[in-house]
């Protein structure tokens, strides 16, 4: 875990960000984002980005591995193969590294005969079609390449009497629904009602009732009965049982029109670019909205807009999809019949989800465990030492660097809750309470809140794919030659000419360790982290993370030693704040920005002298101000300090100014990204102005805006214009 932040939402909006600090190595790293009424969902339901940062580091070589075959399942259209019903079969291959392989093959019964070829169109997914027949299996002959050696897969088995539910979504203007029956379960069920539902969001659109007289039923619907995103038809039969189903993506005209009124074409460095937005209805009529915009200089930071995550992908697609999408961004870029019917096997693949109505019609739908968060709170409980609860005590709330100070009381099981508290992320707070007797032997303890566990990503890319995909400027060798550049032109001086005999060498300076309280005397310790490399973490514990060396982890707040040998050694490392030692504090709770060095005694060498209880070594903390900005070890009776963690500030990003183009800042600004505003927010005229500078470098800037309104309509818009 590198960060984490608690975002304010103001009409369903919020922004924040990350700060990149010496800490973070280079690699890949995954965004979440999640409210806690999502958590009822599952973790399958969050927003989640690969986001990669690069560095000076060069990959580590990898070592070439035997390919192992990929992961291949069918899916017939609307769940089931019924015999002697034709029926759309789709395909999805799915590589060690989670990404889709194509393949092709061929589907072969159980006498051996050939019944069709099929081959994936669109990252290991494809589709295909076939009549199975009763008393035969079918298995598929599979193949990723030239040459290779052909593995089977089973496909499933067809049932003896059903239905088969078809989606025809070619059309722009209609969808076209087909039910059938086989002749087996006409003979069973003739007469029979079955029902046919089709819904969005969890709001139904489109609902029909009919009776088994023929074999088969369809309908036509227009598409503008439904909203722009995916639909869940659904076969029932006539007591509520789900029979079938299939999800289709509705596409309508109802996206928002953005258009940037730019009259320069060409800009030079460091020119004041400005832009007019103009945003419309799809009826042409004005709009307010939040939009965000970025630029950046393709020169540079080379995009692939299929895999970009974008507003359309998100919201209409992978919100609704359970699993990994792979390059979401492809089905909304330069949508065409192809993109559409590639859409089309998407979900037919990953689509299903008929098992979810059967709790919901047998009103057995487990009730939701996480509520809706309206406001931020700080909750606990006060109880007396012998763990009785105290009704009706007087708790205050006291954050002295905040300037806030506010007081409750408790009910009669001792429960307490500050609400709404107006404090920033990672504020020290104290926490003051006494009994009616105005006794303060009390225990007071904190509602911690409980977060979904950060689970490994199955979907990890080879190093080799990631290399390919990276653009050359982006690569470490040009990293760090890029960098270099950047900081020989922030040392740039207009001088004449002259001749270089040698460069000097900078050093870090030696560590100020004068207040440290290490016992072997100060520096001397097996790694030194000074505060300098403690910045952007929430907690000392997410800081040393990424610091601490020599396979040094951090567990539930504890550092944890594997260098530690013997059965009767612990390997939990105790830690000492400005001479007080103790193996029961907890690096959770201490503010990374109180802390001045650490000194980490790793070995036996450096740790003995703490005596034989400390066996797991030791974490040696100085604090900036000899221990004064933190809470003392030994709280005094009913107190406690906690440090809670308020909603993020963001950061704005910064927009340099150029009134001189020869200006040394200018020649100095190889950004990459170039502007970036999340709140931009339209007037009643469906307009709003864009200005910022251009960057030094030349090459094609490249402008993405993107947004919503209150009415859920969606908007985004890709504009280029050159630098020379």
């Amino acid at each position: 875990m590198v960060s984490r932040q608690i975002l304010h939402l103001t009409s369903g909006a919020a922004w924040g960000d990350v700060v990149l600090t010496g800490a973070i190595k280079q690699g890949d790293y995954r965004l979440r984002a999640y409210t806690n009424w999502m958590r009822n969902a599952g973790p399958e339901y969050f927003f989640m980005k690969k986001i990669h940062i690069g560095g000076y580091d060069t990959q580590p070589p990898v070592k070439p591995t035997v390919q192992a075959n990929p992961d291949v399942q069918f899916f017939p259209e609307g769940g089931d193969l019924v015999n002697g019903l034709r029926c759309k079969v789709a395909v999805k291959s799915i590589a060690p590294n989670g990404l889709g392989q194509d393949i092709n093959g061929t589907i072969v019964d159980n006498e051996g005969n050939v019944i069709v070829d099929f081959a994936t169109q669109h990252l290991g997914m494809g589709a295909f079609a076939f009549t199975p027949q009763s008393g035969k299996t079918y298995k598929a002959r599979i193949k990723t390449g030239m040459g290779e050696t052909a593995f089977e897969v089973e496909l499933p088995k067809a049932k003896e009497a059903g239905f088969t539910l078809g989606i025809n979504n070619s059309r722009p203007d209609s969808i076209f629904l087909k039910v059938a029956a086989n002749e087996a379960l006409f003979q069973q069920k003739q007469h029979s009602a079955f029902y046919v539902i089709a819904q969005s969001g969890g709001k139904v659109y489109y609902t029909a009732k009919s009776t088994l007289e023929d074999q088969v039923f369809t309908a036509a619907m227009d598409k503008k009965r439904f909203p722009t995103g995916i639909v869940q038809f659904t076969l029932f039969s006539g007591n509520g049982e789900p029979l079938n189903e299939r999800s289709a993506f509705i596409e309508n005209d109802d996206t928002l029109k953005l258009k940037l009124n730019n009259p320069v074409k060409t800009y030079a460095p460091g020119q004041k670019v400005t832009f007019n937005l103009d945003v419309k209805k799809p009826s042409g009529l004005p709009v307010m909205g939040a939009f965000s915009a970025a630029v950046t200089n393709e020169s540079m930071l080379l995009g692939d807009e299929a895999s970009d995550v974008n507003i359309f992908s998100s919201l209409l697609l992978t919100s609704d999809l359970k699993g990994y999408v792979e390059k979401p961004g492809y089905y909304f870029t330069n949508t065409n019949d192809q993109t559409r019917a590639d859409l089309d096997v998407l979900l037919l693949t990953q689509g299903y989800q008929r098992f979810e109505w059967k709790p919901i019609l047998n009103n057995t739908q487990p009730q939701a465990v996480y509520q809706p968060e309206t406001s931020h709170d700080l909750a606990g409980n006060i109880k007396t030492y012998s763990g009785k609860p105290v009704p009706n005590a007087k708790i205050s709330l006291i954050a002295a660097k905040n300037d806030f100070i506010t007081d409750t009381v408790t009910d009669v099981n001792g429960n307490f809750i500050f609400k709404d508290l107006d404090l920033p992320d990672s504020a020290r707070v104290l926490l003051s309470a006494k009994k009616i007797n105005k006794s303060n032997n009390v225990n007071i303890s904190i509602n911690k809140p409980a977060y979904p566990p950060v689970v490994k990503d199955k979907h990890t890319v080879d190093v080799n794919t990631i290399t390919a995909e990276i653009p050359a400027t982006a690569k470490p060798d040009s990293v760090q030659k890029r960098l270099q550049q950047i900081m020989d032109l922030r040392n740039r001086r207009m001088l004449k000419e002259i001749t270089i005999k040698a460069h000097k060498e900078y050093k870090r300076a030696e560590p100020d360790l004068t207040y440290s309280t290490n016992l072997n005397g100060p520096g001397h310790a097996d790694q030194i982290i000074m505060s300098d490399e403690l910045n952007g973490c929430v907690t000392l514990s997410e800081c040393l993370t990424f610091t601490l060396r020599g396979g040094i982890s951090i567990r539930n707040g504890k550092a944890i030693n594997p260098q530690v040998h013997g059965m009767h050694q612990s390997h939990i490392m105790a830690v000492s704040i400005d001479g007080a030692i103790s193996n029961n504090i907890n690096l959770d709770d201490i503010d990374p920005n109180i802390v001045h060095s650490v000194e980490v005694l790793s070995t036996v060498a450096n740790y003995s002298v703490y005596g034989y209880d400390i066996g797991g070594g030791v974490l040696v903390i100085t604090t900036k101000h000899g221990g004064k900005d933190y809470a003392t070890l030994e709280q005094a009776q009913g107190t406690i300090t906690y440090l809670y963690h308020g909603f993020y500030k963001a950061h704005e990003f910064y927009l340099p100014k150029y009134d001189n183009p020869q200006s040394t800042a200018l020649a100095s600004d190889l950004r990459g990204t170039i502007f970036w505003n999340p709140n931009i927010i339209t007037d009643k005229d469906g307009k709003t102005t864009l200005n910022y500078y251009n960057a030094g470098t030349k090459g094609t800037y490249r402008v993405v805006i993107e947004g919503i309104n209150d009415d859920g309509n969606l908007g985004r818009l890709v504009y280029r214009y050159k630098v020379e």
